[in-house]
């Protein structure tokens, strides 16, 4: 008996260390695995101006809208928060480039634990303690609208290059059930050239060659079809800059692609960007806030 207790002991030891599901409610799940691929100032308009083959083969297998708005003020660290939070600017209160947790000008209607208005990496640490959340990013500002310490790891990154090196080998390593990549090339072409200029195309063509490198490393660590893929932009842009109300800079494109995505499937209902975080708390069977007033993206998945 004595030796069967602790050959008993021994098996529930392995089995802790060995398991590969997460814990919700001391109860084991499997989570899913989500790749957001966040491309700053791709307006929808971009895509039809450069050779974009991975986008094209994201388009013909996958799901898509190019008719997809951002919110008002279309800038980038108003526009990410409402695509990580779900919630409008006039809700989570991040209404320009500035803002930080200790430096608000709007409160949120509506606060989680972090002194901020909820964000998908937090709401998924809240429910899944133990899942994998990483950000890398090319703007360092990323890191302010996330809530801090929420995250195994949290990357700035100096050019796209290096952002998409560094992000593919931690997804590499940690096999993450949630990561978010932020590219901040594109917008910086479309600063210096014009969002319609040749410069602007050929920025446009690299964004497709670094998702590509993703969907390479994804393939190679065989995690391409477990992973749901999300490429989606944050503003597009007019003349040399952003911020205001016209379609170049309000519509931007959404390419949904992997595991229980729907092939060749043109989401035709209006998408705003701020239904990014419902759709992908919905993938982790997370229910967001009340105060939340993004959708989820249902159509665009197999039921």
């Amino acid at each position: 008996m004595k030796s069967y207790n602790i050959l008993f002991l021994a098996f529930l030891f392995l089995a802790s260390c060995t398991s590969s599901v997460q814990q919700k409610d001391n109860k084991p799940v499997d989570l899913p695995h989500v790749l957001v691929i966040g491309i700053d100032g791709l307006g929808a308009h971009g895509v039809g101006m450069a050779q974009t083959p991975i986008l094209d083969e994201m388009k013909k297998n996958g799901a898509y809208s190019l008719e997809v708005r951002t919110v008002m003020p279309s800038v980038s660290a108003p526009a990410w928060s409402s695509m990580i939070t779900g919630a409008t600017v006039d809700r989570h209160g991040v209404g320009s480039n500035s803002w930080r947790v200790d430096n608000k000008v709007l409160e949120p209607v509506y606060k989680g634990k972090y002194d901020m208005f909820p964000t998908i990496f937090g709401e998924i640490r809240d429910h899944y303690p133990t899942a994998k959340i990483g950000a890398v990013y090319h703007w360092g500002s990323i890191g302010d609208l996330i809530e801090k310490d929420v995250c195994d790891f949290s990357v700035h990154c100096k050019t796209e290059d290096e952002t998409t090196q560094k992000a593919c080998e931690l997804l590499a390593e940690n096999q993450p059930n949630f990561m978010f990549v932020h590219l901040d090339h594109l917008d910086h072409a479309g600063h210096h050239g014009g969002y319609r200029s040749e410069e602007y195309a050929r920025s446009v063509e690299k964004t497709d060659s670094l998702i590509d490198v993703f969907m390479q490393t994804l393939q190679r660590i065989n995690l391409l079809e477990k992973t749901t893929v999300f490429v989606i932009a944050d503003h597009g842009g007019i003349n040399n800059g952003h911020g205001g109300s016209s379609p170049d800079e309000m519509i931007v494109p959404l390419f949904i692609y992997g595991k229980g995505v729907k092939q060749g499937y043109e989401i035709t209902h209006p998408v705003f960007t701020y239904d990014l975080a419902p759709t992908v708390a919905n993938l982790f069977d997370i229910s967001l806030n009340e105060w939340v007033n993004g959708s989820v993206i249902g159509d665009a998945f197999d039921k």
